[in-house]
């Protein structure tokens, strides 16, 4: 209602608008002011010439959301020798949105919210929406009131550490014309809680930044300097599903499944047997042929931090420690996350014996699809990257790879060689997905579900 009053005085004032052919705003288009703070909004004038439009009398309305000097919703100045006007506009102490328009021929509007003090809150959102121990992440704050996003307001950041703690940088910002501000977070490598503060004026705020339900679920690798293999590691309630993906005494890829376990007093070290099982090639699996034979050894994973692991193991009668630590995959953007598809999936009872270990990273998944080969022993194809074609959609390249043996003696991450087996397609639909795969011009499409354990 409020801006049609607007245009009608618009629409009245035409006849003594001046000459000017351009008006260029100086003021920001979004402009929030606080009930009985006063704003200053500007606009630069330019004749047909593109020249400043000197001594113009410029025309400023607002449809009743607050008050120019001469104390009502319209009044004139004039530009000057810059061609710019300019008018002091002090706001209403209510919440209500409105224009604000300067007329000399050509116009300039501004979107104008005013606002009461007691409507003001602070929000605030991280992305990914649950971060990892270790894991940097943004947090997007917005000063409020009621629905709307209250324009160029400064706005602070700290962090209150709790049973973990983080560094947070810029330690300020200002919403500006988006409404909003970003923060970088870097936590520690502790798997705790703490918060982070925002203050705006006298109100400060916190979001509470918790440990991850499942904190162990990621990908983890050796490093650069053991490029080629890794652990997966699933995490429901205080049970893991780990799968290590190796190579074998002759460099081809073979995988170890872990599929549960026990943790010691102190929650601190996982153990469980290892497997190797046997089965039929993926292209025609058969699970009444799925063997999962005798433990081939055993393994604990000991976090010693939020980042860190250490993997000591028993393979085959060899055994050893490896260092891991979380494989950085996913790209840290703006664009919000979708669903978290992260967990072991697989073909339910009727496809028992493989499975697929996705992990989530911000919007970028890693899959690794541990299946097997045509004479029945245990190999896998890695899922290292891709894009959403869709929102429900993930595609990118299948790889084959071989390396460097994995248990019997130390590692050579030179052997390490990857080749492109062909594409996959990931389908995500309620609590479901497909997997479109074409590997060695062989195609087929698999049902999954997410695995329960």
């Amino acid at each position: 209602m409020q801006r049609l009053v607007l245009a009608a005085l618009i629409a009245l004032a035409a006849p003594f608008a001046g000459a000017a052919a351009t008006a260029i705003p100086l003021t920001p288009a979004n402009v929030s002011v606080l009930g009985n703070e006063t704003k200053t909004f500007s606009v630069r004038f330019l004749d047909a010439a593109g020249q400043p439009a000197v001594d113009e009398s410029v025309q400023f309305m607002n449809d009743a959301c607050g008050w120019f000097p001469n104390g009502g919703s319209v009044t004139s100045v004039r530009t000057d020798a810059s061609g710019v006007a300019s008018v002091a506009f002090t706001a209403y102490n209510q919440g209500i949105t409105c224009w604000l328009v300067a007329n000399a021929g050509a116009q300039a509007r501004f979107n104008v919210l005013t606002y009461t003090l007691g409507q003001v809150y602070l929000a605030a959102s991280t992305d990914p929406l649950r971060p990892r121990p270790g894991q940097p992440f943004t947090v997007t704050a917005s000063v409020m009131a009621g629905l709307y996003k209250l324009y160029d307001q400064d706005v602070s950041a700290r962090v209150v550490p709790g049973t973990a703690s983080a560094t947070i940088s810029p330690g300020g910002g200002n919403t500006g014309d988006a409404g909003s501000v970003a923060f970088h977070v870097m936590p520690d490598n502790r798997v705790g809680d703490y918060d982070v503060a925002f203050t705006w004026r006298s109100k400060t705020q916190s979001l509470p930044v918790r440990a991850p339900a499942n904190p162990w679920q990621d990908m983890w690798w050796g490093g650069a300097a053991e490029n080629g293999w890794g652990v997966s590691v699933i995490q429901h309630q205080d049970v893991l599903f780990s799968v290590i993906y190796a190579y074998d005494d002759s460099g081809q890829p073979t995988w170890f499944v872990m599929p549960g376990g026990a943790w010691n007093d102190g929650k601190t070290a996982f153990t469980g047997a290892l497997y190797r099982p046997r089965g039929t090639p993926f292209s025609a699996y058969d699970a009444t042929k799925f063997v999962v034979g005798e433990a081939i050894g055993r393994a604990t994973l000991t976090f010693l931090d939020g980042s860190t692991i250490a993997l000591d193991y028993t393979v085959d009668g060899s055994s050893g420690r490896k260092m891991l630590s979380r494989q950085l995959f996913g790209t840290q953007d703006a664009t919000a996350s979708p669903e978290d598809h992260g967990d072991m999936w697989w073909g339910g009872p009727a496809q028992d014996g493989w499975g697929l270990a996705l992990l989530q990273q911000y919007r970028t998944l890693f899959g690794v699809w541990f299946t097997y080969d045509a004479k029945g022993a245990p190999t896998w194809f890695v899922m290292p990257s891709g894009y959403w074609s869709d929102a429900a959609t993930y595609e990118g390249q299948l790889y084959r790879t071989t390396g460097s043996p994995w248990s019997a003696a130390r590692y050579d991450p030179a052997a390490f060689h990857s080749v492109d087996a062909g594409a996959f397609r990931l389908h995500f639909a309620g609590d479901g997905a497909t997997l479109g795969y074409s590997i060695d011009g062989r195609s087929g499409t698999l049902a999954l579900r997410r695995q329960p354990f």
